[in-house]
């Protein structure tokens, strides 16, 4: 488990590394930007077999061990409470425990001062500002939680399926995941 929780921290560590170049774009081009950083990485990851091998290059990384949790394996089927679970069944209870912890989490946020601070960001940046929000480190700290969630589940992910590869993380998902977003904030709106 301290493994995963490193890597969680390393994402939230690179992206504000990542983040902070970004922090005057607004909107459409801060998605872009976004997403060109994404591409960016991705290829370079790609490229990253030669001359130290360190992803592995196209082939992706591979015999990433299972989940290990309290002693439990998450590779193997597990007795628990005279009910036999195969390791599909307890991957899915493991990512309804995080999705409900995520869930929790961002709707403490969202009644907090931090929330509220991301709510008048998003409203209007200069009105924020205005008073007396230090709009770069709330935008810092959006990236960092932003990729927090991108760590953890990119650590769950790569525990279940055993190996990660360049190809499972393309520009369509990204821009499809975007979409997905856009949408989904357009009808809540329209509702």
């Amino acid at each position: 488990m301290g493994d995963f929780t490193r890597r969680r921290g390393d994402c939230c560590f690179v992206w504000v590394l990542l983040g902070t170049p970004t922090l005057r774009l607004r909107g459409d081009y801060l998605a872009i930007v976004t997403l060109g950083f994404g591409e960016i990485i991705r290829i370079f990851l790609n490229n990253l077999n030669a001359p130290v091998n360190i992803t592995n290059g196209p082939q992706g990384i591979t015999l990433i061990e299972p989940m290990n949790l309290f002693g439990f394996s998450l590779g193997k089927k597990q007795e628990i409470l005279g009910l036999t679970l195969s390791s599909p069944h307890l991957y899915y209870y493991l990512f309804l425990v995080f999705v409900a912890l995520v869930v929790f989490v961002c709707m403490r946020l969202e009644n907090s001062r931090i929330g509220r601070a991301w709510v008048a960001i998003r409203e209007d940046e200069m009105a924020a500002a205005a008073a007396g929000i230090n709009t770069r480190n709330i935008k810092l700290l959006a990236f960092a939680m932003g990729a927090t969630f991108g760590g953890l589940s990119g650590g769950l992910f790569a525990s279940f399926q055993g190996f990660v590869s360049p190809e499972s993380f393309n520009l369509m998902e990204s821009i499809m995941i975007l979409s997905m977003i856009v949408l989904g904030e357009w009808a809540i709106f329209m509702a």
